[in-house]
C-alpha cells in the first residue's frame, strides 16, 4: 500500500457545476483516501508528498474514439505501450477502441489475415499472427499490455464479416438474424455498437440492418450506436438521419462520432444537423464526439468507390491494375460526389490528401507530402485529369495498398461551433505512429488543443473538464471518475494557464506542453514530463453492467 499526499492543487472534480477549488488530495494505493482538506494525522501518514504549485488536477481524460488496441500494444521508447504514451502525454487515462465499426474481435479464422490487413492502416498490427475469435479471447490476449484502462464497440464490419465476410451486397433476413445473434453473444464484454458506412463490409449495409443490430445489442444491455456516417460531405443530412432512426428504431443512445462536416459546400448545412441532434436527444441518451481539427485520418483506400473495395486484399490489389476496373473507378471518382462518400471530391481534389503512411522503404520520401504531388511527378499537371488518377492508382499500387492519409475538407469556424457544444466530448482518432508513417497530429494533441480552445474561447474549465472526462463515462456507463473520497485515483495534473498542443501535420510527434503529472490507479505514469513505466501493467477493461442484475470485472 502506498499513500500519497498532493498538496496545492486546484482541485477541478469533475462534475460540470463546482468551480475549481483550492485543497489536498490523499491517495490510498489507488482510491482517494481524503479531499480537500486533509487533516495533520492523515497527511502524516503519506509515504510521498507532491507539491501541485496550484495546477488543476482533475479526473483522467475519456479518449472516446481511439485505434490502439493492435499496434498500440507494441512497447515505445519509454517502455509503455505506443498508445498508452500518446494517451498520457495527454493527460487521457480510458481508451475506447473498436471503432468505426472495426473492432478486432469477432472474427472467423479464415478472415483473420485478411481483416488484420485491413485494419493496419488504422490500427496497427501486432507481432506475430491473431490467434483469437471472440472478444473475451481478444481481451485475454490484451491483458496485461495496456497501462490506461480499454473498453472496446461491438464493430459491425467484424460481425458482418463472421457472417457473410466482405461481400458487396444488402443482407438476406437470415444474414441479419444471424448477425443479431453475433452480437447477442459478443456484446457483454463491450460498450455500444459501432459502425463505419464507409468502410467495407459495413459500407454494403442497409438501415435495416444497423437498426436490427442496435436492437440485439439492447436486448443484452444498454448500449448506443456509435457510428461513422455514410456520408460527411454531400449527403450528411440523409446519412445522419438514417443512424438516428436506426439508433432509436433499435432502442439504444446515439453518438455523433467525430463530429464534422466535409467541403466547403456544405459548411452551412450545420443547423440542420444540429436540429437532428437535438431532435436524437429529445428521444434517446446522446453525446458527440470531435477531434479539434479542420482534417481527418484514414486509411489510403477509403479513396476508392466501395465497390472497388469489396473481397479480399488480393482482389483490391489486381482491382488497382486491372486497367478497365481503374478506367470505371477514375471516372466515378472524377465525377461522383453523391452516391459515395467521396473523399477527393471533398477535400478540395488530390491536394487535398496528405499522405500519412506509406510502405517502409517504398514511399518514404512523399510522407507529409499530397496525392497531388505524387501525380505532378508523374508528369500530370492537370490534377483532375485521368493521368493524374492513374498516378495515384500507381503509388498505391507501388505500395501494395499500404497507405493512410490525412483529408483536408474543413473549416474553423465550423469546427468551432462543434467545440462549443456542451455535450460534446473529445477524441483523438489517433492512428498509431511506426514504421512508414507521418500521422495526424490529433494522436498527441487532440486534448491539450481542447483544453488551449476552451481557455482561449472563455468555456469554464470546469465545463470543459466534465466534457473530456465524466460525461463519456455516464455515458457509456461506467463508473463515475468524478474526484471524491472513494473514488479512483486516476488523475491528471495540469497547467490551465500554459497546456497547450506543440504539433502539427508535418511535425506530429511534438509533444504537448501543461500536463505536468498522470496517476493511473494510483500510481505515477508521468512525472514533470517524464513518461513512468509501472510494472506490471494494470490498466483494466472498462465493461459497462448488463441488464441481468449481475456485473463484471475482467483485467486486461
Amino acid at each position: 500500500m502506498t499513500r500519497q499526499l498532493i498538496r496545492n492543487a486546484m482541485i477541478v472534480n469533475g462534475d460540470g457545476r463546482t468551480p475549481p477549488f483550492p485543497g489536498d488530495v490523499l491517495i490510498d494505493d489507488d482510491v482517494i483516501a481524503a479531499l480537500d482538506a486533509v487533516s495533520p494525522t492523515e497527511a502524516a501518514t503519506a509515504d510521498r508528498v507532491i507539491d501541485a504549485g496550484g495546477r488543476a488536477l482533475a479526473p483522467g481524460f475519456v479518449d472516446t474514439h481511439n485505434h490502439g488496441a493492435l499496434g498500440g500494444a507494441a512497447l515505445g521508447e519509454s517502455g509503455l505501450p505506443i498508445a498508452c504514451e500518446l494517451a498520457i502525454l495527454g493527460g487521457v487515462t480510458k481508451r475506447i477502441c473498436g471503432v468505426d465499426g472495426l473492432s478486432p474481435a469477432p472474427v472467423v479464422e479464415a478472415e483473420r489475415s485478411q481483416y488484420a490487413a485491413q485494419l493496419k492502416p488504422l490500427d496497427g498490427a501486432i507481432e506475430g499472427i491473431w490467434t483469437w475469435s471472440s472478444v473475451a479471447e481478444f481481451l485475454a490476449w490484451h491483458r496485461g499490455r495496456s497501462v490506461t484502462d480499454m473498453g472496446i464497440y461491438l464493430g459491425h464490419s467484424a460481425v458482418r464479416r463472421v457472417v457473410m465476410a466482405n461481400v458487396a451486397r444488402v443482407a438476406s433476413d437470415a444474414e441479419i438474424a444471424a448477425m443479431a445473434e453475433v452480437v447477442r453473444r459478443e456484446a457483454p464484454l463491450t460498450l455500444g455498437l459501432s459502425t463505419g458506412l464507409v468502410y467495407n463490409p459495413a459500407v454494403y449495409s442497409d438501415q435495416r440492418e444497423i437498426a436490427a443490430l442496435v436492437r440485439a445489442f439492447n436486448e443484452v444491455k444498454p448500449g448506443a450506436l456509435f457510428p461513422h456516417l455514410r456520408s460527411e460531405s454531400d449527403n450528411i443530412i440523409a446519412s445522419a438521419r438514417e443512424v438516428i432512426e436506426a439508433a432509436v428504431d433499435g432502442g439504444g443512445g446515439y453518438c455523433n462520432e467525430h463530429s464534422k462536416i466535409a467541403g466547403a459546400q456544405n459548411y452551412d448545412r450545420i443547423g440542420e444537423l444540429e436540429g437532428l441532434l437535438a431532435d436524437a436527444a429529445s428521444l434517446v441518451p446522446t453525446m458527440e464526439n470531435m477531434y479539434p481539427y479542420t482534417a481527418g485520418s484514414t486509411t489510403g483506400d477509403a479513396i476508392f468507390p466501395p465497390e472497388m473495395r469489396a473481397g479480399g486484399r488480393a482482389e483490391f490489389l489486381a482491382a488497382l491494375e486491372d486497367p478497365a476496373r481503374r478506367a470505371a473507378m477514375i471516372a466515378k471518382m472524377r465525377q461522383d460526389s453523391k452516391s459515395w462518400d467521396n473523399f477527393v471530391h471533398f477535400c478540395g481534389g488530390l491536394s487535398g490528401i496528405q499522405i500519412a503512411g506509406v510502405k517502409p522503404g517504398v514511399g518514404d520520401r512523399w510522407l507529409g507530402r499530397r496525392l497531388g504531388d505524387v501525380a505532378r511527378a508523374a508528369g500530370a499537371d492537370d490534377l483532375d485529369s485521368e493521368e493524374a488518377y492513374a498516378a495515384v492508382f500507381e503509388f498505391f499500387a507501388a505500395n501494395r495498398g499500404e497507405i493512410a492519409i490525412i483529408t483536408h475538407y474543413g473549416n474553423d469556424a465550423t469546427m468551432e461551433r462543434f467545440f462549443r457544444r456542451p455535450t460534446m466530448a473529445i477524441c483523438t482518432d489517433g492512428l498509431m505512429p511506426g514504421p512508414g508513417q507521418k500521422p495526424h497530429p490529433r494522436s498527441l494533441g487532440s486534448f491539450p488543443k481542447a483544453l488551449r480552445m476552451a481557455r482561449e474561447m472563455g468555456i469554464p474549465l470546469e465545463q470543459m473538464v466534465w466534457r473530456m472526462a465524466t460525461l463519456p463515462c455516464r455515458f457509456l456507463n461506467l463508473p463515475d471518475p468524478t474526484l471524491r473520497v472513494g473514488a479512483d485515483a486516476s488523475m491528471t495534473l495540469f497547467d490551465p494557464k500554459t497546456v497547450r498542443e506543440n504539433n502539427d501535420y508535418l511535425n506530429p510527434e511534438i509533444r504537448p506542453s501543461g500536463v505536468d503529472r498522470v496517476w493511473i490507479h494510483g500510481q505515477l505514469v508521468l512525472e514533470q514530463g517524464r513518461l513512468v513505466a509501472p510494472q506490471p501493467f494494470l490498466g483494466r477493461a472498462l465493461i459497462s453492467p448488463l441488464r441481468a442484475s449481475r456485473s463484471q470485472s475482467v483485467m486486461i
